[in-house]
């Protein structure tokens, strides 16, 4: 069964990128979200680092400039070729250099997500940016990007599959991170505070015991069976 191609403006019921006037900013409120908040693996968003804005702007814009969940914001200018599935209600706001799309009843979130993270959806923006300093997707080409549809409940298997794959390379990425972050602690641990195994009995030039005259230097010692010891 071949799948249907369709514009992304048909799927969706609304394609519109940030607010063009500069937002006022505030000490709190609600985050504001630019390009170098959204992870190029995974298009999750760091709110840690974020500027923010005063909630009286945010009720200020237009219900399709809003994010809700299901909503999918794409990096057009720049760095573009970045999508970002929102999947909760925390509200934010984001620059003009971020398209977001919302998807109509006839295509899946997810997949409309994966679609637009694949290689041959980043090969056409690439093709289709214009300008120089600042590549831009625009809004009226992304409007009539054509995509495969394939009928619902393949949709959601796909999008399915692909979210399982997603979740075990995050989970393993949280696993790297906890690994680098305990040799770091041991490297520390052991060579700059030198408490290593066996430290209590090891001389350093710290302290000149054991053998160690107070003129001994690094130089003037040898390794012998992984300790530290006078030549």
């Amino acid at each position: 069964m071949s799948w249907e191609k369709v514009k992304l403006n048909d799927i969706c019921s609304s394609i519109y990128d940030g607010d063009h006037n500069a937002p006022p900013k505030s000490d709190t409120g609600v985050p504001f979200v630019t390009i170098s908040n959204i992870d190029a693996a995974d298009g999750s968003i760091d709110f840690s680092n974020t500027a923010h804005v005063p909630n009286s702007y945010f009720e200020s814009l237009k219900p399709e400039r809003r994010p809700r969940p299901g909503d999918v914001l794409y990096s057009v200018v720049g760095s573009f070729g970045i999508p970002s599935l929102v999947k909760d209600q925390k509200p934010f706001v984001f620059q003009r250099h971020v398209a977001i799309l919302r998807p109509n009843d006839r295509i899946e979130p997810e997949y409309l997500y994966y679609s637009m993270k694949s290689r041959n959806f980043y090969h056409w923006a690439d093709s289709v940016a214009i300008g120089a300093a600042q590549r831009t997707v625009t809004l009226g080409q992304l409007r009539e990007k054509t995509i495969a549809l394939p009928p619902l409940p393949a949709q959601q298997r796909i999008a399915g599959v692909l979210s399982a794959y997603d979740k075990l390379i995050e989970n393993n990425r949280k696993q790297i991170k906890l690994l680098e972050e305990t040799a770091q602690r041991l490297y520390k641990e052991w060579f700059v505070d030198l408490h290593f195994p066996g430290h209590e009995t090891t001389p350093h030039p710290q302290r000149h015991t054991r053998g160690m005259g107070a003129n001994d230097s690094w130089k003037d010692l040898r390794v012998d069976k992984g300790f530290v010891k006078a030549g």
